[in-house]
C-alpha cells in the first residue's frame, strides 16, 4: 500500500489516482530493499516507451538527418536527463531504498533517479497506455 504522501504525489504526476497501487509501488522500489519485485522490469519497459515517444516527437518536429535526430534523441532520453526531471518533480523523496542505498545517497543518485523515472513511465504505460 502506498503512503498517503506518495499516493498524492503519483496522483498529481499522472493526473489521476494510481489504478494499480502495487505496480506503482514496484516502480518506486529499489532492489536494495530486498522486496521480491523492484523497479527493474518497469524501467526496461519505460526506457523503450520513452525512446519511442521521443523518436516520434523528433521525427515530426525536426527535419534534420538521421545523425542529428539520433544526437538529439540520445541527449533527451539519457539517464542524466531522466534524473534531472526526477529531481524537478521531487521523486527522490518517494523512492523506497534499503538502508545502505539510502545511507549512500541513493535518493540523489543519477543512476537511481533516472532508472526510477523510467520505471514510472513504464508503470504509466502499463496502466494508461500512451495517454
Amino acid at each position: 500500500m502506498l503512503e498517503t504522501e506518495t499516493h498524492a504525489f503519483l496522483s498529481d504526476l499522472a493526473g489521476r489516482p494510481p489504478v494499480d497501487e502495487a505496480l506503482w509501488l514496484e516502480a518506486l522500489t529499489h532492489g536494495s530493499t530486498g522486496h521480491e519485485r523492484d523497479y527493474q522490469r518497469l524501467e526496461f519497459l519505460g526506457d523503450r516507451v520513452l525512446g519511442m515517444v521521443i523518436a516520434e516527437w523528433l521525427y515530426k518536429l525536426d527535419t534534420g538527418d538521421e545523425g542529428k535526430l539520433s544526437q538529439r534523441h540520445n541527449a533527451l532520453v539519457s539517464r542524466t536527463s531522466c534524473a534531472a526531471v526526477a529531481r524537478q518533480i521531487g521523486l527522490g523523496a518517494h523512492i523506497k531504498l534499503g538502508k545502505q542505498a539510502r545511507d549512500d545517497g541513493g535518493q540523489d543518485s543519477d543512476n537511481i533517479l533516472g532508472d526510477v523515472m523510467e520505471a514510472l513511465i513504464g508503470a504509466s504505460f502499463v496502466t494508461q497506455g500512451f495517454e
